[in-house]
């Protein structure tokens, strides 16, 4: 088959792309950084929001399937930059939906949306996808756009498209940008003796659901292969953990840990933070047969060891 990976140099798309290359498929990964796509793959740098030059691409690589994946995706970001998010989130987004209307209405899409857009829910409950729509973020209110877009899409024009509403990833490669990986940048920064012992903080007391993200790829793959057309999955854990407790196991992890201070830094806490948020993953379960692999423990401990191999690199350049 022919695939195209949207936001194929990204934290998602570079687990997506191997996953996907052990299957002998014809891959095309989009980025507006291709030299960090992974070389095995064709790579070609387009911006999405120009939307004759998408309209080029889905004519000439004419793709079965397409993972859309790229995404303005840090929350902060967003807040200090809501215009450019929504360019990229939105606009991306419905041109590429538009080009395989146009040209491959056959090709089956997976639209990556965000658990973010359902805002603040009973702190007790786990959401399910019928859980109502409220985004609280710029970034959220970019994806919830998206994945409107794209399920009136499918029931409008017949559209293979289908969409995740996908919790908090984790893994070895992700951005210093999320919680998991800037507590492990900052723990093997301190084992190394680059920085002073002091891990900073932001809020500690919400809870989240976490999943590997070699778990998440294996699900975005079962859904657009198995998954419903015009449907919404969750992909999560379907449990939730505390951010102390995420840091707290990674403080374990360390060979620093009896010296290690926490202090709060308020520049890491969000104008709008949700105080609980974990999701219900039956749907994705029953449609796909889908089931996560990796323990939470072991997909700490494999991002620790990224970030020190990293910080080892770093060192030595």
């Amino acid at each position: 088959m022919n695939i195209i990976i949207t936001g194929a140099a990204g934290f998602v798309g570079r687990h997506l792309a191997g996953l996907l290359l052990e299957q002998n498929h014809k891959i095309l990964g989009i980025d507006i950084n291709p030299d960090n796509i992974d070389s095995r793959i064709q790579s070609r740098d387009i911006d999405l929001t120009s939307g004759d030059k998408v309209d080029g691409l889905i004519e000439e690589f004419k793709p079965d399937r397409i993972y859309h994946l790229a995404a303005q995706a840090s929350v902060s970001h967003s807040w200090e930059n809501p215009i450019d998010t929504f360019s990229t989130n939105v606009f991306g987004g419905v041109n590429l939906l538009n080009s395989v209307k146009r040209h491959r209405p056959g090709c089956r899409v997976l639209a990556v949306c965000t658990a973010e857009e359902y805002g603040e829910p009973d702190q007790q409950q786990a959401i399910d996808e019928k859980f109502p729509i409220f985004p609280q973020n710029p970034y959220a209110i970019s994806k919830a756009a998206l994945d409107f877009f794209a399920l009136t899409y499918s029931k409008a024009y017949r559209l293979n498209v289908l969409v995740t509403r996908s919790f908090n990833h984790m893994g070895p490669g992700q951005s210093d940008r999320f919680v998991c990986s800037d507590f492990a940048r900052q723990i093997a920064g301190i084992e190394q003796g680059r920085t002073d012992p002091v891990i900073k903080v932001g809020n500690l007391e919400a809870y989240r659901d976490f999943l590997d993200v070699r778990d998440v790829v294996a699900a975005y793959i079962s859904i657009l292969e198995k998954g419903k057309n015009g449907q919404a999955y969750n992909v999560c854990s379907g449990k939730k953990i505390k951010i102390a407790d995420i840091l707290g196991t990674l403080i374990g992890l360390s060979t620093a840990s009896d010296r290690i201070e926490v202090k709060i830094d308020e520049k890491k806490f969000r104008p709008i933070d949700i105080p609980s948020i974990y999701g219900d993953n039956s749907r994705l379960k029953a449609d796909t047969g889908w089931q996560p692999g990796y323990r939470l423990e072991q997909s700490l401990a494999d991002t620790l060891n990224w970030w020190r191999d990293k910080v080892k690199k770093e060192e030595r350049s």
